[in-house]
Protein backbone atom coordinates (compact mmCIF):
# COMPACT_ATOMS: atom_id res chain seq x y z
CA UNK A 1 0.00 0.00 0.00
CA UNK A 2 1.22 3.20 -0.89
CA UNK A 3 -0.19 6.62 1.10
CA UNK A 4 1.20 10.00 -0.06
CA UNK A 5 2.16 12.46 2.79
CA UNK A 6 -0.39 15.24 2.03
CA UNK A 7 -3.23 13.50 3.34
CA UNK A 8 -4.36 13.16 6.86
CA UNK A 9 -1.72 11.22 8.90
CA UNK A 10 -4.39 9.15 11.06
CA UNK A 11 -4.49 6.54 7.50
CA UNK A 12 -0.56 6.42 7.87
CA UNK A 13 -1.03 5.36 11.42
CA UNK A 14 -3.91 3.23 10.83
CA UNK A 15 -2.28 1.55 8.22
CA UNK A 16 1.20 1.12 10.41
CA UNK A 17 -0.53 0.11 13.56
CA UNK A 18 -2.88 -2.29 11.50
CA UNK A 19 0.53 -3.98 9.58
CA UNK A 20 -1.26 -3.11 6.06
CA UNK A 21 1.76 -1.00 4.88
CA UNK A 22 3.11 -3.25 2.40
CA UNK A 23 1.19 -6.46 3.11
CA UNK A 24 0.37 -7.97 -0.17
CA UNK A 25 -3.15 -9.37 1.75
CA UNK A 26 -3.99 -6.19 2.79
CA UNK A 27 -6.25 -3.44 0.50
CA UNK A 28 -6.49 0.32 1.70
CA UNK A 29 -8.65 2.74 -0.96
CA UNK A 30 -9.02 6.57 0.39
CA UNK A 31 -11.25 8.84 -1.14
CA UNK A 32 -9.50 11.45 -2.58
CA UNK A 33 -12.74 13.49 -3.92
CA UNK A 34 -13.81 13.88 -0.17
CA UNK A 35 -10.70 15.36 1.05
CA UNK A 36 -9.81 11.43 2.02
CA UNK A 37 -12.19 11.61 5.11
CA UNK A 38 -13.29 7.51 4.51
CA UNK A 39 -11.55 4.65 2.86
CA UNK A 40 -12.33 1.23 2.81
CA UNK A 41 -9.37 -1.35 4.79
CA UNK A 42 -9.85 -5.00 3.68
CA UNK A 43 -7.53 -8.39 3.95
CA UNK A 44 -7.92 -11.78 2.96
CA UNK A 45 -5.75 -12.76 6.21
CA UNK A 46 -6.34 -11.39 9.78
CA UNK A 47 -3.45 -9.97 12.04
CA UNK A 48 -1.32 -12.20 13.53
CA UNK A 49 -1.59 -10.15 16.85
CA UNK A 50 -3.06 -6.97 18.44
CA UNK A 51 -2.83 -3.74 16.31
CA UNK A 52 -0.24 -1.32 17.79
CA UNK A 53 -2.48 1.49 19.78
CA UNK A 54 -2.90 4.54 17.07
CA UNK A 55 -1.15 7.98 18.97
CA UNK A 56 -1.25 11.39 18.74
CA UNK A 57 -4.82 11.19 16.71
CA UNK A 58 -7.18 13.80 17.57
CA UNK A 59 -10.82 13.30 15.98
CA UNK A 60 -12.94 10.24 15.43
CA UNK A 61 -13.32 7.21 12.96
CA UNK A 62 -16.19 5.62 12.93
CA UNK A 63 -15.79 1.89 11.31
CA UNK A 64 -18.94 0.00 9.16
CA UNK A 65 -18.44 -3.57 8.75
CA UNK A 66 -18.78 -4.71 5.51
CA UNK A 67 -18.31 -8.52 6.13
CA UNK A 68 -18.43 -10.46 9.21
CA UNK A 69 -16.10 -10.97 12.08
CA UNK A 70 -16.44 -14.08 13.62
CA UNK A 71 -13.84 -12.30 16.29
CA UNK A 72 -12.69 -9.07 17.07
CA UNK A 73 -11.19 -7.53 20.14
CA UNK A 74 -11.48 -3.73 20.67
CA UNK A 75 -9.29 -1.63 23.00
CA UNK A 76 -9.08 1.56 23.92
CA UNK A 77 -5.85 3.05 26.36
CA UNK A 78 -4.84 -0.34 26.78
CA UNK A 79 -7.97 -1.76 28.03
CA UNK A 80 -10.62 -3.92 26.05
CA UNK A 81 -13.51 -2.64 25.66
CA UNK A 82 -15.30 -5.39 23.33
CA UNK A 83 -14.96 -8.80 22.65
CA UNK A 84 -17.14 -11.32 20.69
CA UNK A 85 -18.23 -11.65 16.81
CA UNK A 86 -19.42 -8.62 14.21
CA UNK A 87 -22.53 -8.95 12.14
CA UNK A 88 -22.11 -6.94 8.62
CA UNK A 89 -23.57 -3.73 9.49
CA UNK A 90 -22.14 -3.38 13.08
CA UNK A 91 -20.68 0.10 13.75
CA UNK A 92 -18.05 1.33 16.33
CA UNK A 93 -17.18 4.97 16.96
CA UNK A 94 -13.61 5.42 18.44
CA UNK A 95 -12.35 8.69 19.80
CA UNK A 96 -8.76 8.45 18.63
CA UNK A 97 -7.45 10.54 21.61
CA UNK A 98 -8.40 7.22 23.61
CA UNK A 99 -5.11 5.53 21.35
CA UNK A 100 -7.69 2.64 19.94
CA UNK A 101 -5.85 -0.96 19.21
CA UNK A 102 -7.65 -4.20 18.08
CA UNK A 103 -6.76 -7.66 17.15
CA UNK A 104 -8.72 -9.12 13.75
CA UNK A 105 -7.12 -13.19 13.80
CA UNK A 106 -9.36 -13.31 11.11
CA UNK A 107 -10.32 -12.16 7.19
CA UNK A 108 -12.18 -7.94 7.41
CA UNK A 109 -13.29 -5.65 5.17
CA UNK A 110 -14.23 -2.22 6.90
CA UNK A 111 -15.47 1.30 6.00
CA UNK A 112 -13.87 3.89 7.92
CA UNK A 113 -14.68 7.99 8.61
CA UNK A 114 -12.49 10.04 9.62
CA UNK A 115 -14.72 12.39 11.71
CA UNK A 116 -13.63 15.60 13.00
CA UNK A 117 -14.66 17.95 16.10
CA UNK A 118 -15.14 20.96 14.06
CA UNK A 119 -17.42 19.01 11.94
CA UNK A 120 -19.30 18.14 14.59
CA UNK A 121 -19.27 21.58 16.43
CA UNK A 122 -20.77 23.08 13.49
CA UNK A 123 -23.87 21.08 13.11
CA UNK A 124 -24.37 21.50 16.19
CA UNK A 125 -24.13 25.02 16.30
CA UNK A 126 -26.38 25.11 13.40
CA UNK A 127 -29.11 22.93 14.51
CA UNK A 128 -28.89 24.62 18.31
CA UNK A 129 -27.58 21.16 19.67
CA UNK A 130 -25.89 20.09 22.56
CA UNK A 131 -21.83 20.22 21.72
CA UNK A 132 -20.51 16.69 21.21
CA UNK A 133 -18.06 15.56 24.11
CA UNK A 134 -18.12 12.44 22.97
CA UNK A 135 -19.65 10.03 20.60
CA UNK A 136 -20.76 7.15 21.88
CA UNK A 137 -22.38 3.99 20.33
CA UNK A 138 -22.38 0.12 21.81
CA UNK A 139 -19.53 -1.37 19.97
CA UNK A 140 -20.17 -3.52 16.74
CA UNK A 141 -24.23 -3.23 17.26
CA UNK A 142 -25.94 -2.92 13.40
CA UNK A 143 -26.88 0.68 12.56
CA UNK A 144 -28.80 0.85 9.40
CA UNK A 145 -28.45 4.61 8.94
CA UNK A 146 -24.59 3.98 8.48
CA UNK A 147 -25.07 1.47 6.74
CA UNK A 148 -27.26 2.52 4.42
CA UNK A 149 -25.35 5.51 3.82
CA UNK A 150 -22.52 3.74 3.58
CA UNK A 151 -23.04 2.00 0.46
CA UNK A 152 -22.87 5.14 -1.65
CA UNK A 153 -19.63 6.12 -0.16
CA UNK A 154 -18.73 2.60 -1.35
CA UNK A 155 -19.73 3.31 -4.86
CA UNK A 156 -18.13 6.44 -5.04
CA UNK A 157 -14.88 4.06 -4.48
CA UNK A 158 -15.62 2.04 -7.01
CA UNK A 159 -16.77 4.39 -9.56
CA UNK A 160 -14.88 7.42 -8.79
CA UNK A 161 -14.88 9.42 -12.11
CA UNK A 162 -18.76 8.31 -11.75
CA UNK A 163 -19.51 10.66 -8.18
CA UNK A 164 -18.86 14.33 -8.13
CA UNK A 165 -17.67 15.78 -4.43
CA UNK A 166 -21.12 17.36 -4.19
CA UNK A 167 -23.03 14.48 -3.92
CA UNK A 168 -20.05 12.68 -1.45
CA UNK A 169 -20.43 16.01 0.47
CA UNK A 170 -24.18 15.42 1.02
CA UNK A 171 -23.87 11.83 2.26
CA UNK A 172 -21.04 12.64 4.28
CA UNK A 173 -22.54 16.10 6.23
CA UNK A 174 -26.13 13.55 6.47
CA UNK A 175 -24.10 11.01 8.33
CA UNK A 176 -22.48 13.46 10.87
CA UNK A 177 -25.57 14.85 11.47
CA UNK A 178 -26.97 11.34 11.83
CA UNK A 179 -23.72 11.10 14.46
CA UNK A 180 -24.84 14.65 16.41
CA UNK A 181 -28.41 13.50 17.02
CA UNK A 182 -27.95 9.68 17.75
CA UNK A 183 -23.93 9.31 19.13
CA UNK A 184 -24.45 12.20 21.28
CA UNK A 185 -26.63 11.43 24.54
CA UNK A 186 -27.42 15.24 25.25
CA UNK A 187 -29.38 15.98 22.17
CA UNK A 188 -32.32 17.34 21.12
CA UNK A 189 -34.47 17.25 18.18
CA UNK A 190 -33.30 19.38 15.23
CA UNK A 191 -35.74 22.36 15.66
CA UNK A 192 -37.73 23.03 12.17
CA UNK A 193 -36.00 25.61 9.59
CA UNK A 194 -37.61 29.05 9.87
CA UNK A 195 -36.34 30.75 6.27
CA UNK A 196 -34.79 29.63 3.29
CA UNK A 197 -31.84 31.85 1.28
CA UNK A 198 -32.51 35.39 0.50
CA UNK A 199 -32.94 36.32 -3.04
CA UNK A 200 -29.10 37.17 -3.77
CA UNK A 201 -27.95 34.13 -1.97
CA UNK A 202 -30.29 32.10 -4.65
CA UNK A 203 -28.66 33.85 -7.51
CA UNK A 204 -25.25 33.24 -6.35
CA UNK A 205 -25.96 29.50 -5.17
CA UNK A 206 -27.57 28.85 -8.99
CA UNK A 207 -24.53 30.67 -10.56
CA UNK A 208 -22.32 28.14 -8.99
CA UNK A 209 -23.71 25.03 -9.60
CA UNK A 210 -24.91 25.76 -13.31
CA UNK A 211 -20.98 26.52 -13.85
CA UNK A 212 -20.03 23.83 -12.14
CA UNK A 213 -23.04 21.37 -13.64
CA UNK A 214 -20.64 18.37 -13.37
CA UNK A 215 -20.83 18.99 -9.85
CA UNK A 216 -16.99 18.99 -9.21
CA UNK A 217 -17.43 21.49 -6.54
CA UNK A 218 -17.80 21.27 -3.16
CA UNK A 219 -20.95 22.04 -0.82
CA UNK A 220 -18.96 23.91 1.33
CA UNK A 221 -17.88 26.53 -0.91
CA UNK A 222 -21.23 27.21 -2.67
CA UNK A 223 -22.21 27.92 1.32
CA UNK A 224 -19.16 30.16 1.68
CA UNK A 225 -19.84 32.05 -1.08
CA UNK A 226 -23.37 32.61 0.38
CA UNK A 227 -21.89 33.90 3.85
CA UNK A 228 -23.23 30.89 5.37
CA UNK A 229 -22.21 27.49 7.29
CA UNK A 230 -22.62 23.92 5.53
CA UNK A 231 -25.96 22.99 7.69
CA UNK A 232 -27.71 26.02 7.51
CA UNK A 233 -27.16 26.51 3.77
CA UNK A 234 -27.62 23.09 2.77
CA UNK A 235 -30.95 23.15 5.19
CA UNK A 236 -31.77 27.05 3.99
CA UNK A 237 -31.69 25.41 0.31
CA UNK A 238 -33.94 22.71 0.61
CA UNK A 239 -36.64 25.12 2.12
CA UNK A 240 -35.70 27.67 -1.28
CA UNK A 241 -36.04 24.98 -3.64
CA UNK A 242 -38.19 22.01 -1.93
CA UNK A 243 -35.31 20.16 -2.60
CA UNK A 244 -31.33 19.41 -1.94
CA UNK A 245 -28.74 20.81 -3.53
CA UNK A 246 -27.30 17.89 -5.47
CA UNK A 247 -30.97 16.92 -6.67
CA UNK A 248 -31.58 20.03 -8.03
CA UNK A 249 -28.46 19.43 -9.75
CA UNK A 250 -29.28 16.79 -11.17
CA UNK A 251 -32.73 17.93 -12.33
CA UNK A 252 -30.45 20.50 -14.19
CA UNK A 253 -28.31 18.32 -16.10
CA UNK A 254 -31.34 16.45 -17.41
CA UNK A 255 -33.26 20.03 -18.39
CA UNK A 256 -29.53 21.33 -20.31
CA UNK A 257 -29.81 17.42 -22.06
CA UNK A 258 -33.41 17.84 -23.38
CA UNK A 259 -32.40 21.26 -24.89
CA UNK A 260 -29.31 19.85 -26.50
CA UNK A 261 -32.09 16.74 -27.78
CA UNK A 262 -34.48 19.03 -28.85
CA UNK A 263 -32.55 22.31 -30.78
CA UNK A 264 -29.03 19.47 -32.11
CA UNK A 265 -28.61 16.55 -33.62
CA UNK A 266 -25.80 15.50 -31.26
CA UNK A 267 -26.23 11.61 -30.20
CA UNK A 268 -26.63 11.38 -26.45
CA UNK A 269 -23.47 9.81 -25.96
CA UNK A 270 -22.12 13.58 -26.91
CA UNK A 271 -24.62 15.36 -24.84
CA UNK A 272 -24.18 13.32 -21.59
CA UNK A 273 -20.61 15.02 -21.16
CA UNK A 274 -21.83 18.55 -21.88
CA UNK A 275 -25.06 18.42 -19.19
CA UNK A 276 -22.46 17.31 -16.57
CA UNK A 277 -22.85 13.63 -17.00
CA UNK A 278 -19.76 10.92 -16.99
CA UNK A 279 -21.42 9.05 -19.54
CA UNK A 280 -24.73 7.97 -21.80
CA UNK A 281 -25.47 5.31 -19.18
CA UNK A 282 -25.49 8.20 -16.39
CA UNK A 283 -27.69 10.18 -18.05
CA UNK A 284 -29.87 7.35 -19.04
CA UNK A 285 -30.25 6.34 -15.57
CA UNK A 286 -30.96 9.87 -14.14
CA UNK A 287 -33.43 10.64 -16.68
CA UNK A 288 -35.51 8.02 -16.88
CA UNK A 289 -35.72 8.31 -12.59
CA UNK A 290 -36.68 12.06 -13.05
CA UNK A 291 -38.72 11.41 -16.55
CA UNK A 292 -40.32 8.26 -16.03
CA UNK A 293 -38.62 7.09 -19.72
CA UNK A 294 -35.48 7.06 -21.60
CA UNK A 295 -33.78 9.57 -23.02
CA UNK A 296 -34.17 7.94 -26.26
CA UNK A 297 -38.03 7.59 -26.46
CA UNK A 298 -38.38 11.06 -25.05
CA UNK A 299 -36.71 12.64 -27.86
CA UNK A 300 -38.63 10.51 -30.70
CA UNK A 301 -41.72 11.81 -28.92
CA UNK A 302 -41.01 15.03 -28.49
CA UNK A 303 -39.01 15.83 -31.88
CA UNK A 304 -41.20 13.00 -34.35
CA UNK A 305 -37.62 12.06 -35.49
CA UNK A 306 -36.72 8.30 -35.14
CA UNK A 307 -33.20 8.94 -36.67
CA UNK A 308 -30.62 6.75 -35.31
CA UNK A 309 -28.09 9.59 -34.55
CA UNK A 310 -30.78 10.87 -32.51
CA UNK A 311 -31.44 7.95 -30.05
CA UNK A 312 -28.31 6.25 -30.02
CA UNK A 313 -29.25 2.92 -29.26
CA UNK A 314 -31.74 4.42 -27.72
CA UNK A 315 -30.53 5.15 -24.41
CA UNK A 316 -32.05 1.87 -22.78
CA UNK A 317 -28.99 1.73 -20.61
CA UNK A 318 -29.67 1.10 -16.75
CA UNK A 319 -26.10 0.92 -15.38
CA UNK A 320 -23.73 3.67 -14.95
Amino acid sequence: MDLSTNIPTVWNGLAEAMYLKDSPTANVRLSELASFSFGRLQSSEGLVEIAQPLVGERGYIVVLQLKTIPFIEQFLGGKRVSSGSYPVGAVSAIDLQNEPACFLPNPFDALVLYVMQTALDEIAYDHQLPWVEQLTWPHGTVDPVVHHLGQSLLSSLDHPTHTSKLFLDHVLHALNCHFVCSYNAAAKSIPPLRGGLAPWQMRRATELLDTHIDGNIALREVAEACGLSLGHFARAFAKSFRKPPYRWLIERRVERAKHFMINSHLPLADIAPLCGFADQSALTRSFKRIQGISPGIWRRRTTGNSRESYNSNNGDHFYM
